[in-house]
């Protein structure tokens, strides 16, 4: 399909944390960006702010302002602007969110970079499929760059894999077990509070693993706790986890590289996966960004999605002019967009796919 912004998901300033939640709990989204009485963006508020800022804080969502959750004057990029810019921006800043605007100021969309990293996932599959040469090439390169056996190498991403390990200088793929080595897992109990629950959550900035008899029987994450908890005004003292998490997750090995990781993700669409030992025992959970963090600088992820943008120059044609205002109205910000590093790499933002 052919490249172009989404429309944002817009709250007003003068909205209270309650309306936000179900206004994304309904659209299925994670982040919503907040607009002033003037018009112009004053911040952005992501699933993660209502737990560590709300619902941690022991805070009422509809008797509390957005603004004093938000994000406010969140760091903005331009649609001009060169994508491998705007991507170094959120990896060296752990923005998952990223607000895009037009030359205009107007605000028209969210960059959201496990979207951007299943994208170039996507990209490498296409041209894994158009040709199987390149295909075959890249599972040899990849079994003696990761040391991977001949199985493990065929079901692995085959351009993925060596694409990874060129861009961040030819080093092996780290396993999940390096990854959360020396890291307390977020594990809780089915009969631990929403309240609990959160307040460890947001001490951690992860997602909770729910375990019982050593056993893990479900998974609570930020967008759960949003859609599931808040948005239905459950009351977080007396609300177990075990009546909003997801029961029975998947899980994977520790021993898993974090190139099968990222392959998993992208696979089911998943933004966190428990890791657990072959005999059940809870090791921990990595997110998409712990994953992202892990393989290495800003550099080697410049490398990989400007050669994953490369691949489909055919489908930008047409996009450029398909920008969108929210609503009928052009929400601006006042945020100057994020300066760019170079002018190397003059693919636009727009390539990124902002979306809702």
């Amino acid at each position: 399909s052919k490249l172009r912004p989404k429309k944002p998901l817009i709250s007003n300033i003068n909205d209270n944390v309650l309306m936000v939640s179900r206004m994304l709990a309904n659209k299925r989204g994670s982040a919503s960006l907040i607009i002033g009485v003037n018009g112009g963006l004053e911040g952005i508020i992501t699933d993660t702010d209502v737990t560590r800022r709300l619902v941690a804080k022991d805070l009422e969502a509809a008797t509390t302002n957005v603004a004093s959750v938000m994000t406010a004057n969140p760091t903005v990029v331009s649609m001009d602007d060169p994508a491998m810019d705007a991507l170094s921006t959120m990896v060296e800043n752990h923005f998952r969110h990223l607000p895009v605007v037009d030359s205009n100021g107007a605000v028209v969309g969210v960059l959201d970079i496990a979207k951007c990293l299943n994208d170039a996932i996507s990209k490498l599959e296409k041209a894994e499929e158009k040709s199987s040469s390149a295909a075959e090439d890249a599972v040899k390169q990849m079994a003696s760059l990761q040391g991977a056996g001949g199985n493990q190498a065929a079901m692995l991403t085959q351009l993925l894999g060596p694409l990874m390990a060129q861009a961040f200088g030819n080093k092996s793929s780290p396993t999940l077990r390096s990854l959360l080595a020396g890291k307390p897992a977020t594990i809780v109990s089915p009969t631990t509070t929403i309240y609990e629950t959160a307040v460890i959550m947001a001490e951690a900035r992860k997602a909770a693993l729910v375990v019982e008899n050593g056993t893990l029987v479900g998974i609570f994450g930020f967008k759960d706790m949003m859609t599931r908890a808040v948005a239905k005004e459950l009351p977080t003292h007396f609300s177990n986890v075990d009546k909003v998490m997801t029961p029975n997750p998947e899980s994977v090995s520790p021993d898993m590289t974090v190139v099968e990781a990222l392959q998993v993700m992208h696979d089911n669409k998943f933004l966190n996966l428990p890791v657990c030992e072959a005999d059940g025992t809870v090791c921990g959970l990595v997110g998409v960004m712990d994953l992202i963090y892990g393989c290495g600088g800003a550099e080697g992820w410049r490398s990989l999605f400007d050669t994953t943008m490369g691949m489909s120059a055919s489908d930008d044609a047409s996009e450029a002019a398909s920008h969108y205002s929210a609503g009928s109205r052009s929400y601006r910000s006042s945020r100057t967009p994020a300066s760019t590093k170079s002018t190397s790499n003059m693919k636009p933002v727009s390539k990124l796919r902002p979306k809702k």
